[in-house]
């Protein structure tokens, strides 16, 4: 097992994970974005000698501090007691210094090869972290890849954008530090993972939520695409996306609407203030959906995505691409009113019209047990990690099934482009002889015209949205 390794930088000295893989946590992928650095695209790391231990994550990003009244019994976003896993510390710290990874290795040697799953967290672009159990790279390491999970500055601290920002740098753009973080991260992950035993040209990028959103961003900027041949988008939409680019002139309406409420007129004294104050104010000013986010800056995001994703002018890449029944794949209003499934499929379609690879298009079926929830929004991510020890919910043997076969595919997908395997149901991609998707329930995984369950809806909306 490969516990210490040298990167570009220096060693570090990992430990073993609850399952016996190598883990490194906390290791640093770019200089903290601290004092003059704030709102400044993140810098390169200075070496340093000896060895650096990680055996402790890096702080979340400043963010709303849900766990302020959190106590021994803290509870889930459902009110449900907190289920706490040993080496996974509950609630994290937060910091504005935040820009670490945490690399899941079973690799024996530096010649090893593995594939690599760089995953990016969702909330939004507002709130949460990438050391999270939910996203334990163990049981990927059980089928032969390497995880990466990162932390990324957030709401104002990521995305906030002003004129003055724009002319301080030498790429004239401000905002977007959150994706150029990414970025960074994924630089830095390209350059060094093989001497983790990772494999730099099998590089699959994968998040849900904002963190698909996020993933989509890196295969469409010319800052990243050369680092990742693999994407898989989950739940954030497809050819039209639940979070839409702003404009440079909504953004900087934005941070002219901030500075006037923190009362500064330059961002010399923005930077005065703690970060503590900058959280608190930029949650009295913004609501969740109306916040900071990504913009089309003319450097990170060269254009709005949809545009280049209609016209297909982006690097052609495997792709998977999928949500949850209730976001749009059957007869209940969607979440978010956003018509995620009808997105996707257009997303497929349009793929076909660019000449590109067709995609493998999922929709995630199993309802939640323990209420009457449903299939929301978020609820796949504990079964494509394998974390469902993690959650109160009573989750039976057929789940635990299941998630191994998702934990299956999408490593072989990282591996080879392709999610099927010999023992595998055959999960077909995307075309006009086959224009079905996966349906991921317990007891069967097979492909499925979900046109059935919404009368028709998905189609109709699907070539609607081309078509506009």
């Amino acid at each position: 097992m490969l516990l210490k390794v040298k990167t570009n930088y220096g060693y570090v000295e990992g430990v073993l994970s609850n399952s016996g893989n190598a883990l490194f946590r906390g290791v640093p992928y770019a200089k903290p974005p601290v004092g003059d650095l704030r709102w400044k695209a993140p810098q390169d790391l200075d070496k340093w000698e000896g060895v650096r231990k990680c055996d402790t994550y890096g702080p979340a990003c400043m963010q709303f501090d849900r766990w302020k009244d959190a106590t021994d019994d803290v509870t889930d976003d459902s009110g449900h007691e907190y289920i706490r896993i040993a080496n996974y510390p509950y609630p994290p710290k937060m910091s504005e210094d935040c820009l670490y990874l945490n690399i899941y290795s079973p690799a024996l040697t530096d010649s090893d090869k593995l594939p690599v799953c760089f995953y990016i967290h969702g909330g939004g672009l507002q709130q949460w972290y990438g050391s999270d159990y939910e996203y334990c790279g163990d049981q990927f390491c059980k089928e032969g890849c390497i995880v990466v999970t990162i932390t990324y500055r957030l709401n104002v601290f990521g995305y906030f954008a002003c004129k003055e920002l724009e002319e301080e740098n030498e790429y004239q753009a401000s905002g977007n530090y959150g994706l150029l973080d990414q970025i960074k991260a994924l630089k830095w992950v390209y350059e060094n993972i093989e001497y983790f035993g990772g494999d730099k040209e099998r590089i699959m990028v994968f998040g849900q939520s904002a963190g698909g959103a996020s993933a989509l961003a890196l295969l469409l900027s010319p800052l990243s695409e050369k680092y990742l041949n693999r994407v898989s988008l989950q739940s954030c939409g497809g050819l039209t996306s639940m979070m839409k680019d702003a404009s440079k002139e909504e953004i900087y309406e934005k941070g002219r609407r901030f500075m006037e409420a923190c009362g500064c007129k330059t961002v010399a004294e923005l930077r005065k203030l703690s970060a503590e104050t900058l959280r608190d104010k930029n949650d009295t000013v913004f609501h969740f959906f109306d916040a900071f986010m990504h913009c089309v800056d003319g450097y990170s995001i060269t254009e709005n995505s949809e545009t280049k994703l209609r016209e297909g002018r982006f690097k052609d890449v495997d792709m998977i691409i999928g949500c949850t029944r209730d976001e749009g794949a059957c007869n209940k209003d969607p979440a978010f009113g956003f018509e995620m499934c009808s997105s996707i499929v257009a997303l497929a379609k349009k793929q076909l019209i660019n000449k590109h690879k067709p995609v493998y298009s999922y929709v995630f079926c199993r309802e939640q047990p323990g209420d009457d929830v449903g299939v929301p929004h978020s609820s796949d991510n504990r079964y494509q990690f394998g974390s469902l020890d993690g959650s109160w919910r009573p989750y039976a043997k057929e789940d635990y099934e299941l998630s191994l076969k998702m934990t299956k595919y999408w490593a072989n997908f990282a591996k080879t482009g392709n999610p099927n395997s010999e023992d595998s149901e055959k999960w077909e991609p995307y075309t006009k002889e086959c224009p079905k998707q996966m349906r991921l329930d317990i007891n069967t995984c097979e492909m499925h015209d979900f046109n059935i369950d919404t009368d028709g809806r998905v189609e109709k909306l699907s070539n609607q949205i081309i078509n506009n």
